[in-house]
Parts: C-alpha cells; sequence; structure tokens
C-alpha cells in the first residue's frame, strides 16, 4: 500500500518506521532539515531492526496519489493539513489525543479514526524511541461505512493495527484517560505513576475522572480503575503534555479537558481548573 504520513513527530516516525516496513511511506514534514535527513538516512526506531528507507516531502509544496493519508500531527495543525488535502481521494486516518478535531473533519472525507496505545519519544529528526508497545485502534467515522479491509492490510504481530466499529467509544475511552493524565502530570512536572503514588494526586484525579463520567454518562467506578492501570502500565512514562510543557510548546488541554467542558451542560469545575492552570503554565514558559 502507497502510504503518506503527515507529521514528523513521535507518532508519525513511530508509524513510519513500522509501517515502512511492508509499504511504500511517505512523510509529509514541515522543515527541509527534517526533509533531507529522512530522505538520506531513513527512520531509525529502536523496536525496528536497522533503518526503515521513506520519501519525504513538504508539507506545504502538495501531496501526491496515496491510498491512505495519516493525519499525525496535534489539534491545531489539524486545520492547516485539512486545507492542505482538500482535494484528496484517499482514505484518511485520524491520529490526535482529545476530540475537538472531529468537529472538524469535512463530510466529502473518506475518514477514519484512530486512537494510539503506544508509548514514543521523538529523539531527532529521524530517531523515535518505543517505551510502550500498545495498540491502534481504527473505526470508521460515518455511520454505514467501512473500511475494515484496510485496517487489516497494515496488520503486524509486532505493530497490531485494530478495526473497531464505533469510533465514539474508542474516542470517549482515551479522553478519559487523557483528561486524568495529562493535565494532573503537566502541573506537577512528574511521570505517570505518582497518578496512584502520591494520595493528593490521586484524589485531584479520582474527581477530575468523576466529573468526565458524568458528562458521557459513563460508569466512574469502572472507568477510574481503568485509568488506574494506565498509570500503572505507563508509570515510568511522561505524558505528552507534560513533554509540552518542558519544552515550552502549547499544549492540547483545550482539545482535551477544553472538550470535557464544551460538552458539559453542569458544571465540573476541577476541569475548568486544569485548563486555567495549564494555560498559566504555558504564558509562563513562553
Amino acid at each position: 500500500m502507497d502510504i503518506a504520513i503527515v507529521g514528523g513527530g513521535a507518532i508519525g516516525l513511530l508509524t513510519g518506521a513500522h509501517l515502512g516496513r511492508d509499504h511504500t511511506v511517505h512523510m509529509y514534514v514541515r522543515r527541509e532539515e527534517q526533509v533531507e535527513q529522512l530522505k538520506q538516512e531513513g527512520i531509525s526506531c529502536s523496536s525496528v531492526e536497522g533503518a526503515v528507507p521513506v520519501h519525504s516531502h513538504l508539507v506545504t509544496e502538495g501531496f501526491l496519489s496515496h491510498d491512505l493519508v495519516i493525519i499525525a500531527v496535534k489539534q491545531d495543525q489539524v486545520p492547516s493539513v485539512l486545507q492542505e488535502i482538500r482535494n484528496t481521494n484517499s482514505s484518511v486516518l485520524f491520529l490526535q489525543n482529545g476530540m475537538a478535531h472531529l468537529e472538524l473533519i469535512p463530510d466529502y472525507l473518506n475518514a477514519l479514526i484512530g486512537v494510539v496505545d503506544h508509548g514514543a519519544l521523538k529523539i531527532d529528526d529521524r530517531t523515535v524511541e518505543h517505551l510502550g508497545k500498545g495498540t491502534i485502534q481504527v473505526a470508521p467515522f460515518k455511520k454505514g461505512a467501512t473500511g475494515q479491509s484496510l485496517v487489516d492490510e497494515l496488520y503486524q504481530e509486532d505493530f497490531p493495527v485494530l478495526y473497531r466499529k464505533d469510533y465514539q467509544k474508542l474516542m470517549v475511552a482515551k479522553l478519559v484517560v487523557n483528561t486524568v493524565i495529562n493535565p494532573l502530570t503537566a502541573l506537577f512536572e512528574v511521570r505517570n505513576k505518582q497518578i496512584n503514588d502520591n494520595p493528593s494526586i490521586q484524589r485531584l484525579a479520582y474527581t477530575l475522572c468523576e466529573e468526565v463520567c458524568s458528562v458521557f454518562s459513563l460508569p466512574h467506578e469502572e472507568e477510574w480503575e481503568r485509568v488506574r492501570l494506565v498509570a500503572e502500565r505507563t508509570g515510568e512514562n511522561e505524558s505528552s503534555m507534560f513533554k509540552d510543557i518542558k519544552a515550552g510548546r502549547k499544549t492540547e488541554i483545550d482539545a482535551i479537558s477544553g472538550y470535557v467542558l464544551r460538552k458539559s451542560n453542569r458544571d465540573v469545575p476541577y476541569h475548568q481548573f486544569v485548563v486555567d492552570a495549564i494555560h498559566a503554565k504555558e504564558r509562563r514558559g513562553s
């Protein structure tokens, strides 16, 4: 299959390295330096043997024809990417945290929604460390649409891509985890395990989980146990929001916790607090 991956961050490089073993992969990135390095040296990934050769392009130069376009950029970059691919007939797979991007997907796109359950750290423009192996789960965005044959082609034994029918269920499940773990680890600048190990952080996490479950009518205790298990399994990892704060980058707080605020018809004060607090930290770091 001929695959375009938009975004040269951790998830883009991780996906490109694994899929590039079996498919023709084109990486679309924003800097000429990364284009040249990927073109000359390929992608180096800690869980893949040897360098994986890929084609590389500037995203602003326009898109070639591909069987699949994977959008692996952050939420705030999705609108500009959609503008670049507005004439595509390809299937488009979105791999974002949060759910705000769902409101931006145009009707004409054959869109697939993905949830990534891998830990990855970008080392440099061509190198990614695979910190935690998981899955990518993919579901069609439109009712009645399918994409199972395409998703099945992506499946690899050591990099499972799995087809699901209900994208809403997938995304809300990921949102619960993200809206609890990401802002708290970023605010207190700690690894994921502190959600369980620090009693004060745990109480805040429990209440954030309670709030998001009330908004989406989910069973709180069941979801809280799932959050705790994720925090335990990824205990040594730093959340993406924590990494953004450390690097002085804009976070995805508005697409995660802010999305919960926008969807709620009741007060969710702990979510309001973490949104305001993360924005305060962003301003301090800018």
